[in-house]
């Protein structure tokens, strides 16, 4: 419980998204792209991060989950929610694109999986994604061993 209560304090003290567009993340595990534009016009041919609730985890196979976990994951979902419902929008748009709710629902799926991580000791992938989030930025998929990230 100690554990989800850090996770659950730290994101309402995170100012999510809001080191897009900086390149002053420095990691070796990150293809950092400045803008949505350079990377949809990118010929990285990299695995999107999942956007929605019913998608693969594409780390780890699917668990059965126990009622407290789900119970943890819906609660920080709407932290992370909650967190989140006042971004500005420009920053997820180009040319007729809005990648707006892509992004909350990436971010909410991401934190989701980090709790069965932690939970089940499965690895660090998702710890890794959510570290980016705190940083301020957004991870969008993966290319081999590195996290692509705005």
């Amino acid at each position: 419980m100690i554990f989800f209560d850090e996770v659950q304090h730290k994101i309402q003290n995170t100012a999510f998204f809001s080191n897009m567009g900086k390149a002053d993340l420095q990691a070796d595990n990150v293809i950092l792209f400045s803008d949505l534009e350079r990377l949809l016009l990118s010929e990285l041919d990299f695995i999107w991060l999942p956007t929605s609730p019913t998608q693969d985890d594409p780390f780890y196979t699917k668990q059965t989950l126990p009622k407290a976990l789900i119970e943890q994951r819906i609660k920080i979902t709407r932290c992370v929610m909650d967190s989140v419902k006042n971004i500005p929008r420009a920053p997820f748009q180009y040319d007729a694109h809005d990648f707006n709710i892509a992004a909350k629902n990436a971010i909410s799926y991401a934190f989701r999986q980090y709790l069965s991580e932690k939970y089940f000791s499965l690895g660090d992938n998702w710890k890794n994604i959510v570290n980016i989030y705190y940083q301020g930025y957004w991870p969008v998929g993966i290319y081999h061993n590195k996290i692509i990230t705005l």
